[in-house]
């Protein structure tokens, strides 16, 4: 037994053209106050490389936590845990 497909229907109005474009000023007031180059104090610590001793305003901690029964230690990870701490 073979279900015929219906017919597509024509739609009774025609699409409109969509139109993406953004004015030329559209990000003029988004523009920032000061250059990004100019900051004093770097918003993250460095990531690789040597650790420094000093404390800053921004420490960021972490660990693995696994599944100690499992013999693969790739197969026991079980999820992350990120320690996030912002000093006034």
């Amino acid at each position: 037994m073979v279900i015929p497909k219906p017919e597509p229907t024509e739609p009774t109005e025609p699409k409109a053209p969509l139109d993406l474009s953004l004015h030329t000023n559209v990000f003029d007031p988004l523009q920032p106050v000061a250059p990004l180059s100019d900051l004093s104090i770097p918003i993250l610590p460095p990531m690789f490389g040597d650790k420094d001793k000093t404390e800053g305003p921004f420490q960021l901690n972490g660990k693995l936590i696994t599944n100690e029964r499992d013999d693969d230690y790739w197969q026991s990870v079980e999820g992350a845990q990120l320690q996030f701490e912002f000093k006034q």
